[in-house]
C-alpha cells in the first residue's frame, strides 16, 4: 500500500524548490530557478548532498497544503496534533521516496512550455525531454503564499500527486484507524 509514482523523472516535481526568489518572479521564473539550482548541485556534488537537495526542496515546496490535499475532507476530522504528526510523516515520506530518483537524474532536457495563472494560482507547464523515448508532461501547480510561489502539487501526465496519494490514503482510512495510516507511511520511509 502507499505506492509512489516512481517515474524516474518525478525528481522534476521535487525539484521544485529554491531559494527564496523575488516576489516579482513569475512562477515559471521561480521554478526555473529551482531547476537550475537542483541540476547545478547534481552537476558539481553528485554524491552525497542529500541535505542540500532536502533544503532546497523545503524552500519551495508547501509540504503543509499537499498533506492538507492529501487527506482532503479527513484532514478537518484530526486534531492539530494530528494534522501536523501527519505533515511531518508526509514530508519526510516524500523527500526520501524521491531523492534517489533525483540522485538518477541522467541530463534529460527541461522544456518550460507555458504558465497559467488565477489570481493567487498559477501552473508552470514543462515537458522533460529525456534521452530516448518520448517528453514527460509535468506540470507544476502553485500557490501564492508570503510573496512566493509555493507547489502543492505536480501533475505528471495528467496524474496528480496529491489526488494519487489521497486515494490511497482514503483506502487506507475506510478500514483502518489514522494511527494505522502513519505507521504504514512510516513503514515506507
Amino acid at each position: 500500500m502507499l505506492k509512489a509514482i516512481t517515474l524516474p523523472i518525478l525528481f522534476f516535481a521535487l525539484a521544485a524548490a529554491s531559494a527564496v526568489q523575488s516576489a516579482d518572479q513569475t512562477p515559471t521564473e521561480q521554478v526555473k530557478a529551482t531547476v537550475d539550482q537542483v541540476l547545478r548541485i547534481l552537476r558539481e556534488h553528485p554524491s552525497s548532498e542529500n541535505e542540500q537537495l532536502q533544503r532546497v526542496i523545503a524552500q519551495r515546496f508547501d509540504f503543509a497544503e499537499m498533506s492538507q490535499r492529501s487527506l482532503g475532507s479527513r484532514w478537518r476530522k484530526l486534531t492539530r496534533a494530528e494534522q501536523q504528526e501527519f505533515v511531518d510523516v508526509f514530508t519526510k515520506l516524500l523527500k526520501e521516496n524521491y531523492l534517489g530518483q533525483i540522485k538518477a537524474y541522467q541530463n534529460q532536457e527541461v522544456r518550460f512550455t507555458g504558465e497559467r495563472r488565477d489570481g493567487d494560482f498559477a501552473v508552470v507547464e514543462t515537458r522533460i525531454v529525456p534521452q530516448q523515448g518520448e517528453p514527460i508532461a509535468i506540470n507544476y501547480r502553485l500557490q501564492l503564499s508570503g510573496g512566493e510561489w509555493k507547489v502543492y502539487d505536480v501533475v505528471i501526465e495528467d496524474v496528480s500527486l496529491v489526488n494519487n496519494y489521497r486515494s490511497q490514503f482514503s483506502r487506507v482510512l475506510a478500514r483502518n484507524s489514522f494511527s494505522d495510516l502513519i505507521r504504514r507511511m512510516k513503514d515506507k520511509e
